[in-house]
């Protein structure tokens, strides 16, 4: 299974890079995406003993890829839930500015040394590589998350907070 999803992530990330890939864009309610994703991974907070803390509005509609930006959101979760410690919080946001949205998935724990900060987004980049063997990380989620936001033309990031991490990505709500 694992070198399955890990060749099924090159494939995509792979696409990506060499611009093989489609961007379908269309408008729909992201809050309806998170939502409807948070629901389906509900049993992995609870294995992990995770709070879930959410900051979201009924509705808010972008324009995107949705499927881009499911994957986006998932890899996202995917590394809040693995590298969570401490109170053991994830928090999901999202903050309307002018002409976009961003959304923000952070959790309690380590925060990235500022020396790797920039190389994460490198493809099979781990932090800690030693506890990423431990729950089977592979280094391309993010790289991943990179070439997507880049296709899209959509600012991404990352920032240490004083109790954690919080990693970021901005959508268009405008059609123009």
């Amino acid at each position: 299974n694992k070198m399955n999803n890990l060749v099924k992530k090159l494939l995509d990330l792979n696409q990506l890079e060499f611009g093989n890939n489609r961007v379908n864009m269309e408008h729909f309610n992201l809050v309806d995406v998170i939502c409807n994703y948070l629901s389906s991974a509900e049993i992995l907070f609870k294995q992990k003993d995770v709070t879930l803390q959410m900051d979201l509005p009924d509705e808010v509609y972008v324009w995107a890829d949705e499927y881009m930006v499911e994957e986006i959101f998932n890899n996202y979760l995917s590394n809040a839930l693995n590298h969570i410690d401490g109170e053991r919080i994830i928090r999901i946001s999202l903050e309307q500015k002018a002409d976009c949205v961003r959304v923000s998935v952070f959790n309690t724990g380590e925060r990235i040394p500022e020396e790797d900060i920039d190389q994460i987004w490198d493809k099979f980049y781990k932090v800690d590589k030693a506890r990423t063997r431990e729950y089977g990380g592979s280094g391309v989620g993010l790289s991943i998350v990179k070439a997507s936001m880049d296709l899209l033309g959509q600012n991404y990031g990352v920032e240490n907070k004083e109790d954690g991490v919080e990693f970021f990505f901005e959508l268009d709500t405008n059609n123009s």
